[in-house]
């Protein structure tokens, strides 16, 4: 087997020296081959002279303009001479020994990615095994009891998740729909599963995670919350299809942008912005429905099985 590490990168010249060096040595220590490619998203600092001069093997990808996370990630598989795409931000540093037990799920051929375990510190841990189950119209994260087994994700992070290439572009990445960023992976690896591949969490695989250490660093509070919001529920619109899910979307709709609304007023703006792209959505939602292998309801049965421990996943 053999890994293209793909890095997407805007102003983040501090966070790669800091972490790139980690990254190298956990992939020259699993002894496979692989590449790492640097997606250059247009940064006005000295990211792309640090990367050529102190890492000329490393291969430099420069955008003309700054694109967000979906385009620059789809820029950097499209480049990627290897068939297994590990897709890292900036601001994630590796353990030693996080590849390998990723690479196993990839003998299964239904295999689409496989997420892991991201830790803020030592003992506070980002990412949990968790699933989105659908109830009054959205989907909710439901946690299940933390241990080392894998299990099967609703989708695989794209910051820090190991995917097959031809599957990925069989897909057609990610969504240049959510751009600047959020829910892009949640789409995709959902999209995966209605398509009858599956996606992993592996907590045996262990990042470290400065979350939103380019995003916050990059854009205000608000906006940030603007963009969650409104790709929420372009997520929404886009993958439901069961004539149930979508009707008990639209019962709860209204109460839902109420109270958010009354949180946060930036709520309205979003489901604003959202409405305004609906033409766009149902194009999209006709031409994936013709690959559907699998409903919301088949789905949804999956991951509220692997809660209950119920489901047997096929061997990896």
């Amino acid at each position: 087997m053999a890994v293209s590490v793909v890095i997407p990168n805007r102003n983040g010249k501090k966070l790669l020296k800091k972490n790139l060096p980690h990254l190298i040595e956990a992939m020259n220590n699993s002894t496979i081959k692989y590449e790492i490619i640097v997606v250059d998203d247009a940064s006005t600092d000295d990211s792309k002279k640090f990367v050529n001069s102190n890492f000329p093997f490393i291969v430099l990808v420069e955008l003309p303009r700054n694109s967000g996370f979906a385009i620059a990630a789809n820029n950097g598989v499209k480049k990627a001479r290897y068939n297994y795409v590990l897709l890292l931000n900036s601001d994630i540093r590796v353990e030693r020994e996080f590849i390998l037990p990723l690479l196993k799920f990839f003998r299964n051929s239904k295999t689409f990615a496989v997420s892991n375990r991201a830790m803020k510190d030592t003992s506070i841990a980002l990412t949990k095994p968790h699933q989105w189950i659908f109830k009054y119209g959205f989907f909710k994260e439901v946690y299940a009891k933390e241990d080392q087994k894998a299990v099967y994700a609703f989708g695989a992070s794209g910051g820090h998740s190991l995917f097959d290439k031809k599957k990925f572009l069989e897909l057609g990445g990610f969504d240049e729909l959510f751009s600047p960023f959020y829910y892009e992976d949640a789409d995709l690896g959902y999209r995966a599963w209605k398509r009858g591949y599956c996606v992993y969490y592996e907590p045996n695989s262990v990042v470290y995670h400065e979350h939103q250490a380019n995003i916050g660093s990059s854009f205000s509070t608000n906006y940030i919350n603007f963009i969650v919001k409104r790709n929420m529920l372009l997520f929404m619109w886009k993958n439901l299809s069961d004539i149930s899910f979508l009707i008990s979307h639209i019962i709860f709709l209204p109460s839902h942008i109420l109270l958010a609304t009354f949180k946060n007023p930036i709520c309205l703006i979003a489901f604003i912005a959202a409405i305004a792209k609906l033409p766009k959505i149902i194009k999209i939602r006709m031409k994936e429905n013709q690959f559907t292998s699998k409903s919301d309801k088949d789905l949804q049965q999956i991951f509220t099985d692997q809660l209950n421990s119920a489901v047997n996943m096929p061997p990896v």
